[in-house]
């Protein structure tokens, strides 16, 4: 392993240089390594149609094309380099959800939590609340593993990169923040955490007048993650969706007052505490 590889949600990163929400790579773990590189010619390649096996390129909010070849294990971001504070999210998202898909794995627009030693996702809409949901367990001293997206083998989830992207501040929290993006978001620093915890289940927010925790049926649970993965025309593999459609799951009713936030986050607690099974497995590998 180089010094220079990096780790964030499930693989092995090489060359994106010293970027401080991304660990150092773990020299024993077998993750799928990517390399990343840059190409600033002004004739960058045209976005294929959807993703084959082996090539991808996508359009990027920004302007600047992705093109992945999985021959090559590289990641090609073309137009002018970007400010460093750009590569955790969202560019190596960008580049995460199709090396892992190739790789066989899932990925949600979720974002997640650890508890009892096991991740737990958060899914919604964009205006759903995740981050900030995040950044109040944050804040309560609760592991966050992973902020826009989860990857999942079915069994385990992965840690994303060390940070947190929020809109506005948590309202009484002393998270300390930075801002990123070009001004657009501040950024929290998050602890470390394992690179990988066993599947615990599946927490969608909503916002309602009081806090409130409902199980989601398991007869709806498949068809709520289907409509949550990430850039869905990427194939998938049935039997990880049906896996992980096992798994406990509730709707968490989150009112937009954040006097309530305290009532939601026990009720998180219980919830994820009660789930566990007694005498499961609790580690990372």
């Amino acid at each position: 392993m180089r010094d220079t590889d990096r780790y964030g949600y499930g693989l092995r990163i090489r060359s994106l240089g010293p970027v401080a929400e991304l660990p150092l790579a773990d020299p024993a773990a077998d993750h799928p390594l990517v390399r990343f590189r840059y190409d600033d010619s002004t004739h960058p390649p045209a976005p294929t149609g959807g993703p084959d096996e082996w090539r991808c390129v996508r359009s990027l909010a920004d302007g600047r094309v992705l093109s992945l070849d999985r021959r090559a294990g590289a990641a090609t971001l073309h137009g002018s380099p970007p400010t460093p504070d750009l590569l955790p999210h969202p560019y190596l998202t960008a580049a995460a959800t199709v090396v892992n898909r190739w790789a066989g794995r899932e990925s949600f627009h979720a974002g997640s939590f650890a508890a009892d030693g096991r991740v737990w996702a958060v899914l919604g809409v964009r205006t759903a609340g995740k981050s900030s949901l995040l950044a109040a367990l944050a804040a309560d001293g609760i592991p966050v593993l992973s902020d826009d997206v989860l990857v999942t083998d079915g069994r385990y989830g992965y840690a994303g990169p060390r940070c947190l992207d929020l809109r506005e501040p948590v309202p009484g929290s002393d998270l300390a923040t930075v801002p990123v993006r070009y001004g657009t978001r501040l950024r929290v620093a998050l602890p470390p955490v394992p690179d990988r915890l066993p599947v615990g289940g599946w927490c969608f927010l909503r916002w309602g007048d009081e806090p409130a925790l409902r199980p989601v049926p398991a007869t709806d649970l498949l068809g709520r993650l289907a409509a949550r993965r990430a850039w869905p025309e990427l194939p998938s593999d049935p039997a990880v969706l049906f896996s992980l459609a096992t798994l406990p799951a509730w709707e968490v009713v989150r009112p937009r007052d954040w006097r309530a936030m305290p009532a939601v986050l026990r009720l998180l607690r219980d919830a994820t505490g009660r789930a566990v099974p007694a005498g499961s497995t609790t580690g990372g590998r």
